[in-house]
């Protein structure tokens, strides 16, 4: 990973370099396939294990992504509370699985509270609201999305078709809007952002999340196909902007991934980016909409 110096104390805000359409260099689509393989096959034997493995499932990856968030900030410069933010994380994530959804704002009141004492101890800089702000950020963005999927995990009998069905939309508009925009794409999203993002993509992976939300509707979840295209709609809507929300993230701290744990693909976070935001979106249409329970 790559990170650029700041103020001693705090990520550099400073815009990143422009990446390139491409990635970075060395990253090959046999190797981005064959990663995507083994993470499917993966998940395949969490889903057969059942609704706790798929928890563990869960909680891990989130914490994963967390800590490769943080460890950018600490290469650029920042010191972000790592550990209580790790543990505030991982206890979103628990109280969302065992429906206790009160307790969400409790977490996020001891988080910010708790980084503020934590992040004022002495000697820890003079820049202790920058650490405050990340990790708070970090908890709420990566925690939240994480609960968001145990939320649709603990949906009804049928939580952990629906949540592996979501997770296959969000891949699928996810493969779409990377494969069109590679052909098609000319026309830029938000160039001063992630300038390999385009409108031709946009597109393609709206398109295809919408079909494949309605075959997992038929195939795989207990949904109505108008329910499945909707879902599809909500990944192909808001995992672009999850995208391009750690986009700017990264491009704020000055880092070019994540991390560098998937081959092909970076970091955890960068790969599950779109899922993150479309998590909790996805749990409020099923519960509210669709009036799962």
């Amino acid at each position: 990973m790559r990170a650029r110096g700041g103020d001693e104390g705090s990520p550099s805000l400073d815009p990143a370099p422009p990446q390139t359409k491409g990635g970075p260099a060395g990253r090959s689509l046999a190797q981005a396939v064959a990663t995507a393989g083994v993470l499917l096959g993966a998940m395949g034997v969490v889903y057969l294990l059942g609704q706790a493995a798929f928890f563990a499932l869960i909680v891990a990856v989130a914490l994963v992504c967390l800590w490769e968030l943080f460890d950018g900030l600490v290469r650029a410069g920042g010191r972000p509370v790592v550990p209580f933010g790790l543990a505030c994380a991982g206890a979103m994530v628990a109280v969302a699985y065992f429906e206790r959804p009160g307790l969400v704002g409790a977490v996020l009141v001891v988080t910010m509270f708790g980084a503020f004492l934590l992040a004022l101890r002495p000697g820890r800089g003079h820049n202790a609201a920058s650490d405050v702000a990340w990790t708070v950020l970090g908890v709420t963005w990566i925690g939240g999305g994480a609960a968001g999927a145990a939320s649709i995990l603990v949906l009804g009998p049928d939580g952990l078709q629906l949540l592996v069905a979501f997770v296959l939309i969000a891949a699928l508009d996810d493969i779409g809007a990377y494969f069109t925009g590679t052909r098609f794409g000319a026309h830029r999203m938000a160039p001063s952002i992630s300038p390999g993002k385009s409108w031709e993509g946009f597109a393609g992976g709206l398109i295809c999340s919408l079909v494949g939300g309605g075959i997992c509707a038929v195939v795989l979840a207990p949904l109505g196909v108008a329910d499945g295209i909707a879902l599809g709609a909500l990944c192909g809507v808001f995992g672009p902007v999850g995208d391009l929300a750690e986009s700017l993230v990264k491009r704020t701290v000055g880092i070019k991934d994540s991390g560098r744990l998937l081959p092909g693909h970076g970091g955890f976070l960068d790969r599950l980016d779109a899922m993150i935001l479309c998590a909790p979106v996805v749990f409020l249409y099923l519960r509210f909409v669709a009036e799962l329970a």
